[in-house]
């Protein structure tokens, strides 16, 4: 509808060109509204979906630590992980991950670990799932600090990890990703190392927009007891569950299963003996 207001002079306005202002406003007053209406709806974000689903895991590793001068010492690691899917709820139907390390760390100073690690990966495919096989290279550092409370310690850790691999698409990608974990463990005997443990651990990954679309990679929680039976053989039997986020920000995956690690430490005889590191416990 055309609104073309006639000229008129002074006077009363006459009834017909009355109700077409009045028309005229109400069209004015329509058209606004569903212009207020559109650019609402265009301002409002839509939510995100994501598919979910749990997979059940089973995570081995063993590790030994030994002297190299002074307050340094190395260690070297092996780590298995094998899985289920979505529908196999066996955690030992696939071996999906096979992942050795090396680190040499720095104690010098009380109640403080620094370290340098390299690490290298390599995912077995899971046809069922669509994995393919892929291979990772990735350096760390890392700062542990622990705070002893009498038969009990807390402790802190930041980690920083380089990853290095080729994306399912073939483009290479290096992803920087800060780790913070935080943990406590009780020592449960005081003539030998019978210990609970505890820690839960949030990353984020930053990367190139093409490859990651959300700053959150997982979070994790591990509960744990270990023991020992003669002196620097450590054996940590636990759960571990996890939420990890896929790199596109789609998915979300609940990851459950038992956790071995068997750790052995070559030290002097006077040395005082006290619980290892907690495990590494990494996923697919």
């Amino acid at each position: 509808m055309r609104c073309v207001l006639s000229r008129w002079t002074k006077g009363p306005v006459p009834p017909l060109q009355s109700r077409h202002i009045l028309q005229c406003l109400r069209s004015l007053v329509l058209l606004t509204l569903l212009g207020a209406a559109q650019a609402s709806r265009a301002a409002t974000p839509e939510l995100s979906t994501y598919a979910v689903g749990s997979i059940p895991v089973a995570v081995g590793q063993g590790d030994l630590e030994f002297p190299v001068s002074g307050d340094f010492r190395g260690q070297v690691g092996l780590l298995f992980l094998t899985q289920g899917t979505y529908q196999e709820r066996n955690p030992f139907s696939h071996l999906s991950l096979i992942s050795p390390s090396a680190w040499v760390h720095y104690d010098g100073v009380s109640n403080l670990r620094l370290s340098a690690g390299f690490q290298e990966s390599w995912s077995l495919a899971v046809s069922s799932m669509g994995l393919p096989a892929t291979h990772e290279e990735r350096f760390m550092a890392r700062a542990r600090v622990q705070q002893p409370r009498g038969a009990a310690a807390i402790y802190e850790m930041l980690q920083l990890d380089l990853r290095s691999f080729d994306d399912p698409t073939g483009k290479h990608q290096l992803v920087f990703r800060p780790r913070l974990r935080v943990g406590t463990g009780f020592n449960l005997d005081a003539t030998r190392i019978h210990s609970l443990v505890l820690y839960q651990e949030v990353a984020l990954r930053f990367a190139e927009a093409a490859y990651t679309k959300r700053a959150f990679d997982f979070y994790r929680a591990v509960v744990g007891y270990t023991w020992t039976t003669r002196r620097g053989i450590f054996i940590t039997a636990g759960v571990v569950g996890q939420v990890s986020l896929s790199p596109a920000g789609t998915r979300l995956d609940f990851l459950y299963g038992p956790a071995l690690s068997l750790a052995y430490r070559i030290v002097s005889a006077k040395a005082v003996e006290g619980p290892p590191d907690p495990p590494e416990i990494e996923t697919h």
